[in-house]
């Protein structure tokens, strides 16, 4: 039952989150990732208390020659936090498909502003993401493009034009005639001409990125079969393109 579960919160991810599943597939990060998903959150902070424990007992009784070690641990965790956050603990949480305890984690980050090493904007793509899977649309346009001003690896600048275009994708779904949908539709493929552009490797967001390209330009295959069952218009292409998350059956 519970291997059901995990499969069928993976099959609902989006675009953004899947390239955290993706990365297991990369040799070089996935020693990393092994390393990152042991040393979880939850362990991080028994260590700290632990160790934070143990040199207020030692420094007392046999002084800082016993009690530097616990101390040094304290020091690094602390340092780590504030410049690196709870972000790899969040992401995670998001290559599990567990979005509600990737928001918890990520709460635990006080001072975003504090962040270094690209964590800074990689701590605002995820609340995008989580923003975007909830349908929060306007949060998450406001996350994405606060995102875009900081320091990011063109994949995942890409991963955020495809978070706006469906942001807008979602706007157009609410509109009634083609006129009212076409200003979405031009914003679209501006994020799409911009994302074309980077210098992107992860071969999903390539994927999802040509996917949208064929879409826009009317010759997606869901399209064709929507116009096949009856289904025309973009605003019936786009929900279907968006519930089953951008990716080809």
């Amino acid at each position: 039952m519970g291997s059901r579960q995990k499969n069928k919160k993976k099959a609902v991810l989006r675009p953004s989150f899947r390239i955290f599943a993706a990365l297991n597939e990369n040799s070089k990060t996935r020693n990393m990732l092994s390393f990152i998903q042991f040393f979880t959150f939850q362990r991080q902070l028994i260590l700290f208390f632990a160790c934070l424990a143990l040199t207020l007992g030692l420094w007392p009784t046999v002084g800082f020659a016993w009690a530097w070690m616990p101390l040094l641990v304290v020091i690094v965790l602390l340092v780590k936090h504030f410049l690196i956050g709870t972000v790899n603990a969040a992401a995670m949480k998001m290559q599990i498909g567990d979005t509600e305890g990737a928001e918890k984690v990520l709460a635990y980050t006080f001072k975003p502003e504090w962040l270094q090493f690209g964590y800074h904007g990689m701590y605002y793509f995820i609340r995008s993401g989580l923003a975007l899977q909830k349908g929060e649309t306007k949060k998450c346009e406001k996350l994405a493009n606060q995102a875009m001003k900081l320091d990011l690896p063109d994949d995942i600048r890409g991963m955020l034009y495809l978070q706006l275009i469906n942001v807008q994708g979602m706007y157009a779904q609410k509109m009634t005639t083609e006129t009212q949908r076409r200003p979405y539709v031009m914003k679209m493929k501006e994020y799409l001409e911009t994302a074309k552009k980077l210098n992107i490797n992860n071969p999903q967001v390539k994927e999802n990125i040509k996917e949208i390209d064929l879409m826009l330009k009317g010759q997606h295959q869901m399209q064709r079969q929507a116009m096949k069952g009856g289904r025309g218009g973009m605003k019936g292409q786009m929900q279907g393109y968006m519930k089953r998350g951008g990716k080809r059956r």
